[in-house]
């Protein structure tokens, strides 16, 4: 069965000014521990290694500033400041905090990113000090507020935004493709997607949500929007009889209302479908559905016991 997801207010197609000429390319590559793509329409006569440097240098700054396994990395630096230590914030990073700090007051601590030492712990994560001290409170994210640009450590978590730094990269990508004069578009990291404009003939972007079975299947018109996805289908391990991810619960998440698997969202900017597919999915099936009608997320709850649930506001996209 094929499901398809067709947003209201999905863009026209724009007539290409007269004497425009584009050619269809396809490129991609290995960043951030996973797999990369542009499929674009781009002006004729431009290289493919424009696009390619363009892209690079959007996956090095990212991760020169948030990746948690690089040891110099702006974030990891932060990780071993003494408490009351600063540091002073990018944009990209001011910007991806914000997101999270936003998801995280609504989803009341769902989307956590001070379990970094937990998410090591649990062998998902670079091997941290074992000696250095770990709050563990859940309520810990609250203390992260910056004070204009600088960022103040005022306890002693580990700070890890790769639940948004990936779809952050996505829409930065995006921004890089139009710089560039290039508007057909379908960027994509590790199965988070922007979409530009419509294709030269037309037609939307039709991007399949990522299903455990093939008998039931998901598939969206993305243009002037972003996919994300989270949940534990990928990254998980079983230790002593339990399931362990990546993902670390809510302590308040309510088992019993089926085996959540992953929970995908639509946005307009892949930050925030990134953020809130995490935090939903970490709330559990029947907090996170709550939680997607309550902000009108356009979300889909895929079980491995049972049909998905889609939020009332991808019902309504439905054909």
């Amino acid at each position: 069965m094929l499901n398809l997801l067709i947003p209201h207010d999905l863009p026209q197609a724009r007539p290409e000014r007269p004497g425009t000429a584009l050619q269809p390319l396809r490129l991609g590559g290995s960043t951030m521990g996973t797999d990369w793509s542009v499929t674009c329409h781009m002006p004729r006569g431009m290289q493919a290694d424009t696009i390619r440097d363009a892209a690079e240098a959007v996956f090095a700054e990212i991760i020169r500033q948030m990746s948690t396994w690089k040891p110099a990395s702006l974030i990891s630096q932060f990780n071993r400041l003494p408490l009351g230590g600063a540091i002073e914030l990018p944009a990209a990073f001011a910007h991806v905090l914000e997101v999270t700090l936003q998801v995280a007051a609504a989803t009341d601590g769902a989307l956590n990113p001070c379990l970094g030492a937990e998410t090591s712990r649990l062998g998902f994560g670079p091997a941290s000090d074992p000696s250095a001290p770990i709050e563990t409170s859940r309520d810990a994210w609250r203390t992260l507020a910056p004070t204009g640009a600088t960022l103040t450590r005022r306890a002693s978590y580990q700070l890890d935004l790769s639940a948004i730094a990936k779809g952050h990269a996505v829409d930065l990508l995006a921004i890089a493709l139009r710089d560039l004069g290039i508007t057909r578009f379908l960027a994509e990291i590790g199965g988070e997607f922007v979409a530009g404009d419509p294709k030269s003939d037309g037609l939307p972007w039709w991007v399949d949500i990522e299903t455990l079975s093939a008998a039931t299947r998901w598939r969206v018109a993305l243009c002037g929007q972003a996919l994300a996805t989270s949940g534990d289908y990928r990254k998980m391990r079983f230790e002593n009889g339990q399931r362990l991810s990546h993902i670390t619960p809510h302590p308040d998440a309510m088992p019993g209302h089926g085996d959540l698997a992953s929970v995908s969202v639509l946005h307009a900017s892949c930050a925030m479908a990134d953020a809130w597919a995490t935090g939903l999915f970490a709330s559990g099936p029947a907090t996170g559905l709550f939680l997607a009608n309550q902000h009108g997320i356009a979300a889909l709850f895929q079980f491995r016991d049972r049909p998905a649930a889609p939020s009332d506001t991808l019902k309504r996209m439905q054909d």
